[in-house]
């Protein structure tokens, strides 16, 4: 039974080190040390592809989560117990420029949070909490109006067009996680990663002509992690691919809908030349949003939940997100 037990806590420290608070930073972490979806704080959802008019934006983003379960390679839940919970804050801060680039808005952004993380793991009566600052997102972005697709006759002189950008936008982008948060290989739950993570991006948002209310909006954000090597446990996390959507519907001031993330690795994870198996997770909720241009204010909540995962901690989160332009 020690000997179990023993195994059984190694195993621990390889899935869980390093990822826990990134789950509940509402980017849907893997259970694999560093094998998590990196990415904008909060993920991304509606308008994903659309850049906001030229200037300098704050973003303020409480957020919170729990543990459900954690869930093994073939997606059955562990017999350990699982449990957690965290609370925190991020900030960010963004810069679209006033001239264009290829005929799109260009601009730089750069986001970070400090959180409480707990975790459990009931059998083997172990738990713990940390409250550090995590790891910083930066990112360059480019966002380009297509044409009005689907846009004709009467809908084309609504004038609602003045403030909704009928029609198809794509967008890029090119993003890195960087390791500047707490990080110890001996925490059952870390704030940092201590890996570097390449996240590039393409983005497409499109919005019909006023069918049910202002517009039915379709967004999409497809992101590839490419992660380095976690130098002090050998971890290399395998490559992933991540899909966020959301389809929503404008009515006035106000956006609302259903929204989600699928990621899956392209491979294993490996340590020490074994491979330790691939994460797939499945997460659905919704969004909701307002556009407050008398104070110049922006408020988005989204909330999600793991309803499907392999290799990882299943969790429930919610985000709230406040711009503010200066």
């Amino acid at each position: 039974m020690i000997h179990f037990i023993a195994r059984a806590w190694v195993q621990i420290q390889r899935l869980t080190v390093a990822v826990f608070t990134v789950a509940f930073l509402g980017l849907p972490a893997m259970a694999s040390e560093g094998g998590f979806v990196a990415g904008p704080l909060g993920g991304s959802d509606l308008r994903a592809a659309l850049a906001p008019p030229p200037g300098t934006y704050l973003l303020l983003m409480p957020l919170g989560g729990n543990v459900a379960d954690f869930r093994d390679g073939n997606g059955n839940k562990s017999p350990l117990g699982f449990s957690g919970s965290t609370a925190g804050a991020g900030a960010g801060l963004y810069h679209v420029f006033e001239d264009m680039v290829a005929g799109g808005s260009f601009g730089l952004g750069v986001t970070g949070a400090a959180a409480k993380v707990c975790l459990r793991v009931s059998a083997l009566n172990r738990s713990q909490c940390q409250t550090d600052f995590g790891d910083t997102y930066v990112e360059a972005f480019w966002s380009r109006p297509i044409g009005e697709l689907g846009i004709s006759g009467t809908a084309a002189d609504d004038p609602r067009r003045q403030y909704i950008p009928y029609g198809l936008t794509l967008g890029m982008s090119l993003g890195a996680v960087l390791p500047t948060g707490a990080y110890s290989p001996e925490n059952l739950a870390n704030v940092g990663l201590n890996t570097t993570v390449l996240v590039p991006s393409l983005a497409a948002t499109w919005i019909s002509p006023p069918w049910l209310a202002d517009g039915t909006e379709v967004s999409s954000r497809i992101f590839y992690n490419i992660h380095d090597r976690n130098d002090t446990t050998g971890y290399q996390a395998g490559d992933m691919l991540v899909v966020d959507w959301a389809l929503t519907e404008r009515v006035g001031r106000f956006q609302f809908g259903p929204a989600g993330t699928y990621a899956t690795q392209m491979r294993d994870d490996r340590q020490n030349g074994k491979n330790l198996g691939k994460t797939e997770v499945i997460s659905l909720g919704g969004v909701i949003a307002t556009d407050l241009p008398e104070f110049g204010m922006f408020v988005a909540f989204k909330a999600l939940t793991d309803v499907e995962a392999q290799y990882r901690l299943r969790v429930d989160r919610a985000i709230l997100r406040i711009g503010i332009r200066f």
